[in-house]
């Protein structure tokens, strides 16, 4: 079943790196309300898109404007290449991964009480095509697994639909030596999130389209059969 977008207020973190700007884009023609989630104090956006300045630890702060909000884009990230250090490791797990778990946390606790209950809701988020292939940065690959695994784990109680989106290299300030276009993957993931698809794949590398199902779904039937839920 098609998805309407129109009228749709969706919040997207990492709103002024390269897929944010271009996800904002492709929503921006979708008729969707937007709002920029950004770390970036300096950021500017379009006048008809809203901003909120946010920083990983305090994502409680955004409690009162997730309540407002239809869809949750999570799509921040880091990538500290080959540095494997203590403060490396603790940058890369706390935005790949434990900053994005607390926001969707924020997010689901506003589900009951939202002035748009009667609306569908959803989140979306953005583990990579590093949950099941190389990326060649170690910290990189284990905090994205990491938010990967927890979302699987989630979707069992969750109170709204969980999308993943797993993207391969494109062209951005993260990743310069991408091949695909950040446009044109932006253009694919609303596409196939309007065609109500839960896991977005959008990668050049075919073996993704075999292994990430087959990972996703052993891991799905591992977690309901030993989880009990709420």
């Amino acid at each position: 079943m098609a998805i309407s977008l129109v009228s749709k207020r969706i919040a997207i973190t990492g709103a002024s790196g390269t897929m944010g700007r271009a996800l904002l884009r492709q929503l921006a023609q979708q008729g969707a309300e937007l709002v920029a989630l950004t770390t970036s104090t300096g950021a500017e956006f379009e006048p008809q898109i809203a901003c909120e300045c946010w920083q990983p630890g305090r994502e409680a702060d955004l409690k009162t404007l997730l309540a407002t909000v239809d869809i949750l884009i999570i799509n921040h990230g880091i990538n500290v290449h080959g540095q494997c250090h203590p403060e490396a490791i603790q940058t890369s797990l706390d935005v790949n991964a434990l900053s994005g778990w607390r926001l969707m946390e924020v997010f689901f606790s506003t589900c009951k009480s939202a002035p748009r209950q009667n609306t569908a809701r959803e989140v979306w988020v953005n583990t990579s095509e590093a949950e099941v292939s190389p990326a060649f940065s170690p910290l990189y690959e284990t905090s994205k697994r990491l938010m990967g695994e927890l979302i699987t784990l989630r979707r069992l109680t969750a109170p709204c639909v969980i999308r993943k989106i797993i993207l391969g290299p494109f062209k951005s300030q993260l990743n310069p030596i991408g091949i695909m276009s950040a446009d044109w993957v932006a253009w694919a993931v609303v596409a196939l999130a309007r065609r109500n698809v839960r896991n977005i794949i959008v990668t050049v590398n075919p073996l993704t389209y075999i292994a990430f199902p087959i990972k996703e779904l052993s891991h799905a039937l591992y977690v309901r059969l030993l989880c009990q839920g709420q």
